[in-house]
């Protein structure tokens, strides 16, 4: 073990600097991509990491790709997260992963330790669900999992994902040319916070991560008839607003019969919006995850049928669309057995993890050999001001990451 110890104050004051790179008008570090705020904040990244000697660019996607050159070259070694939140999220998710990445690569450097990878870091752009109804946009270009469709995703304002890629200085016309070549990539690494609390739960300082959750979404548009809310009697009633309410708590109890299981549901609009009128029409979003391909394919069965019978009894008319079917990702064991063997001799406590939040790491697995290293959030909360992870979690981290890099660029080496 190279035992070389993490710059505890270079990294608190660049998590301090990266917080203040956020929209004041909006609650929390709101760091939006396709924002001017997104746009400072993969700009600040990308100046550390020619701080820290590595060559840098931009992709046509709006990824920020830095390299510190090997012994050897020829293969890679990529680390990275990303720096966008969501509106009113908190200061480490996602940026604990690039602040420790470009920390690995300057310990690397002013230790003098031999590193024949070429080491990639890997600033993705937008990996939050945006407006358009994509995520993990910047990872899904470099792996080449878009196409003119992608571009032509639209908002709720009818906006199209092509239309406001420039905002982020971004060109529409080279966004579907970012396919990045894995061929020389030996494994991708992401450290990220937990975002959960089952760390901080069982007392253990190291997730090691064996799988990524699937993620199923869906959009229903129920459609019934708009009356008078004080003159029309509840049994001649066809309220949309109810049968989107209904399935609503089907939501809650689907996700409740499975283990590791999660459903929610998060936008529903009436229309008309008008407490005297009975709904003409509800639109619900929502979403399943869970880590088992079957149980998403029959929770998808079962919200289908709920909808249709929470219509049907109302006399409404049901449309589901699933706009999203990301299958689990089993991350790859050679990588998660290096990283065990890495906490262990560090003499740190770990567990083995199921991780319900997506990550860019579960769509970099398509191509290249996938590790992700999780650090406790403080009472597991994460996508809010009050996320929080203590510093000497991070470091933790910081240096399990670095170990693990030198372990297999060592293995690779033979």
């Amino acid at each position: 073990m190279s035992m070389i110890t993490p710059a505890r104050d270079r990294v608190a004051a660049e998590l301090t600097e990266q917080s203040t790179l956020t929209d004041s008008d909006r609650p929390g570090w709101t760091r939006r991509a396709l924002s001017e705020f997104d746009v400072s904040g993969r700009e600040f990244a990308r100046r550390l990491m020619r701080q820290a000697g590595m060559d840098t660019r931009i992709d046509g996607a709006g990824n920020v790709i830095g390299v510190l050159p090997g012994c050897l070259g020829g293969r890679q070694i990529m680390l990275g997260s990303h720096t966008d939140t969501v509106d009113g999220g908190g200061r480490f998710d996602g940026i604990v992963g690039v602040l420790g990445a470009i920390e690995v690569v300057r310990l690397i450097q002013e230790h003098g330790v031999r590193v024949d990878h070429d080491l990639v870091v890997v600033v993705f752009f937008n990996e939050e669900p945006n407006d358009f109804g994509l995520f993990c946009v910047g990872s899904r270009a470099m792996t080449g999992q878009v196409d003119r469709s992608t571009l032509a995703a639209t908002d709720p304002s009818g906006r199209s994902l092509a239309e406001a890629l420039p905002k982020s200085r971004i060109d529409p016309g080279d966004f579907l040319d970012a396919a990045y070549d894995f061929t020389p990539v030996t494994a991708f690494l992401e450290l990220h916070i937990e975002q959960g609390p089952e760390l901080e739960r069982a007392g253990r300082q190291i997730g090691v991560v064996e799988t990524i959750t699937g993620i199923n979404h869906f959009r229903a548009l129920f459609t019934g008839r708009q009356d008078h809310a004080g003159t029309t009697p509840m049994d001649v009633r066809s309220d949309a607003g109810c049968a989107a309410a209904g399935t609503v708590l089907a939501v809650e109890s689907i996700a409740e019969s499975g283990a590791n299981t999660r459903g929610t549901s998060g936008q529903i609009r009436f229309t008309p919006e008008a407490v005297n009128v009975v709904s003409r029409n509800a639109s619900l979003e929502g979403e399943f995850r869970g880590p088992e391909g079957s149980w998403l394919n029959e929770a998808q069965r079962r919200l289908t049928a709920a909808a249709g019978s929470e219509a049907e009894k109302r006399g409404v008319e049901v449309e589901i669309e699933w706009t999203t079917d990301d299958a689990p990702v089993p991350l790859h064991e050679p990588i998660t057995t290096t990283i065990t063997e890495v906490a262990d001799e560090l003499g740190l406590t770990r567990a083995t993890m199921f991780s319900g939040a997506g990550h860019d790491a579960g769509v970099i697995a398509a191509k290249t050999q996938v590790g992700m290293i999780f650090v406790p959030s403080v009472d597991g909360r994460s996508h809010c001001p009050e996320e929080f992870t203590d510093l000497a979690d991070i470091m933790t981290g910081i240096s399990v990451l670095l170990e693990t890099v030198l372990r297999i660029d060592r293995r690779a080496r033979g």
